[in-house]
């Protein structure tokens, strides 16, 4: 397993490093296809959307694909994500693109390829792996969202880990959300929260160990209990 949890895609030196490390090769001579499915819900200005896959774009891939889920039959889907180095879920709705993985029968492809490939995520791309993804809808207060989208069932795509992952801690766009509000989250969701700066990733090479923290950033680690039990040292 060599699964990249990022917050905000490949955003310094280090994380391209780790990336890099997990590929064993040059992410020139690498292929990878970006699935943008948790994005796709929300309407408005993309502009920030185009401008992310870009520049996980200009990290200079032999091949970027894009890719909806729901492009076509799953087995034209399903060759694509086979052909690629690297399967990278972007950001948006992480409720959605878990249902995106599990509605579209392509969630066992995924769970099969985890073994295989590179695992990038970013953002709701690194909150699909939780077993407890059903609890994680109350506790950190995802109950319109769940309702908007008129998802039945929440699951997660692949049950990997009962911790859940929060990103972007210390964003200027969600000035609302601090620790205190996460760790408010986590006593909630009764399990170890990681939450996560732009500067931080969690590298996963085996579901049933602790993720080992990447980090030029600042982040914590919320027991299910709303306590820090691990930060970094900045």
């Amino acid at each position: 397993m060599r699964m990249l949890l990022t917050s905000e895609g490949v955003h310094n030196d280090l994380i391209r490093q780790h990336l890099v490390e997990l590929l064993g090769k040059p992410i020139e001579e690498s292929s990878i296809v970006a699935v943008i499915d948790a994005i796709l819900p929300f309407g408005g200005d993309n502009t920030k959307t185009l401008a992310d896959l870009q520049q996980l774009r200009s990290l200079g891939w032999q091949e970027f694909d894009l890719l909806s889920l729901f492009a076509g039959p799953q087995a034209l889907v399903e060759s694509r994500l086979r052909s690629a180095d690297v399967i990278s879920c972007y950001g948006g709705s992480n409720h959605w693109l878990a249902h995106a993985w599990t509605s579209t029968g392509l969630a066992p492809v995924l769970a099969e390829l985890l073994d295989e490939k590179v695992y990038l995520g970013w953002s709701a791309g690194s909150m699909i792996f939780s077993r407890r993804q059903a609890q994680a809808v109350e506790a950190f207060s995802d109950l319109d969202e769940v309702a908007a989208f008129e998802l039945d069932t929440v699951a997660p795509a692949v049950p990997l880990f009962d911790w859940f992952v929060i990103c972007h801690r210390g964003a200027s766009w969600q000035p609302q959300v601090t620790d205190e509000v996460i760790a408010g989250c986590a006593a909630r969701f009764g399990e170890p929260v990681y939450f996560l700066d732009d500067d931080t990733a969690l590298l996963v090479r085996d579901a049933g160990a602790e993720p080992e923290v990447v980090s030029s950033g600042v982040w914590r680690k919320f027991d299910g209990e709303g306590r820090v039990v691990a930060h970094s040292v900045l």
